[in-house]
């Protein structure tokens, strides 16, 4: 193997574990969610324009590296991407849980918005659209969720919905993944 072939291996190589730390600092430290997707547009292009600007910059300054730099314009724009959408994809998990119940043909969901301790309720009837009936307020204790809206007192331990409509029996939830 000839000299100037490693050099490219080996400075392609550090880039990309540079082009990593920096994406990957930069995706956990920023705020994505369900509506982040927009983000990808941007900054998947921004990684390859960086690297095509440094890669013509050093075509004049020091031809050997330039060669890297459009090497990684490819590399650092996978890598932007990937680490992005499953960045977006671990945070937009962690916002909400969901559990759903059926009674005779309707099937109602529970929502709960971890990051504003708050609740909804929908239910559908059939294959129709959920409609959206109560929202509130929830709080953890221990392994028990409280669910308050209005006059409204309702909790899940268990995996069961307690009170619900004032019933004493429990209701069974099924966890939906996100």
């Amino acid at each position: 193997m000839n000299l100037p072939f490693l050099r490219v291996v080996k400075g392609t190589l550090i880039l990309l574990l540079i082009d990593l730390l920096v994406i990957w600092l930069w995706a956990i430290n920023s705020e994505l969610g369900p509506g982040s997707a927009m983000v990808i547009y941007i900054v998947v292009p921004m990684a390859l324009i960086i690297n095509v600007i440094i890669g013509v910059i050093l075509f004049f300054i020091k031809r050997a590296y330039s060669l890297l730099f459009f090497i990684n314009c490819i590399v650092a724009s996978l890598v932007t991407y990937w680490i992005f959408t499953s960045e977006m994809s671990n945070q937009y998990q962690g916002h909400f849980d969901n559990w759903s119940f059926n009674l005779k043909d309707t099937t109602y969901t529970i929502t709960k918005f971890n990051k504003y301790n708050e609740f909804s309720m929908s239910y559908s009837e059939g294959s129709h659209s959920s409609v959206n009936f109560l929202d509130g307020k929830c709080e953890q204790k221990k392994d028990t969720i409280l669910l308050t809206a209005d006059s409204i007192r309702m909790f899940i331990h268990n995996d069961k919905l307690h009170n619900f409509r004032r019933s004493k029996i429990p209701i069974a939830l099924k966890k939906i993944d996100n």
